[in-house]
């Protein structure tokens, strides 16, 4: 069921791009109306007050600072939902061929909803520093329909050797979906003006 969603040929175009530069952008492996109902999915948990305040800092000293990190979150969980379920389903197919294609030995992955108020961000940081966790490949998949350019909120992500040096921006569109290393890029979530969704997550080499 899950591989409907998905566009296995658009997969490998990217697992290729991303062997070659560690990093890759496309917007051809979810299903668009999938998107949309992740999309509708996100806004209803964020109106009925299910998604939490993020936090950031190690396990056991975490904590929220709204000037570093402004987003929303909620870990998905299979049971939570059938179309949770469903994208639980999909990401674990794609780990799976990450697999196949890197000989990586991903064991696991985590994934969460993110919605991000108007004026929100996250400053340039990187998921898993220095190997201080078990994050390997670090995916975005944006669900913002109809975005617009002035709406802002693109992923910035910059060059590992030059962490200054901006090497793209990603406007978070619909279907738009990222791959990159965990422990190379520094990225940054631009400010949006406009609440902004996305699906954010880390394929593991740990067990639970």
């Amino acid at each position: 069921m899950e591989q409907k969603q998905i566009n296995l040929s658009s997969l490998t175009d990217s697992f290729e791009k991303l062997a070659e530069n560690n990093w890759a952008l496309t917007s051809e492996v979810f299903a668009s109306d999938f998107c949309k109902q992740l999309a509708q999915e996100c806004q209803k948990l964020f109106s009925d007050g299910e998604l939490t305040k993020a936090s950031i800092g190690p396990v056991g000293n975490k904590l929220t600072a709204s000037e570093i990190r402004g987003d929303y979150t909620l870990w998905l969980d299979a049971g939570n939902s059938p179309v949770q379920k469903q994208f639980l389903l999909c990401l674990e197919t794609i780990r799976e061929e990450l697999n196949r294609f890197f000989f990586m030995g991903l064991k696991r992955v985590e994934s969460h909803f993110a919605f991000y108020p108007p004026q929100a961000g996250y400053e340039k940081h990187i998921d898993n520093p220095r190997g201080a966790s078990h994050r390997k490949i670090t995916f975005v998949l944006y669900l913002n329909e109809d975005w617009q350019k002035e709406n802002g909120g693109e992923l910035s992500l910059y060059n590992p050797n030059n962490p200054e040096k901006l090497l793209t921006r990603v406007e978070p569109r619909l279907g738009q979906l990222i791959f990159f290393r965990s422990d190379l890029f520094p990225h940054q979530v631009e400010k949006s003006f406009t609440p902004r969704l996305s699906l954010t997550g880390w394929f593991r080499d740990d067990a639970l």
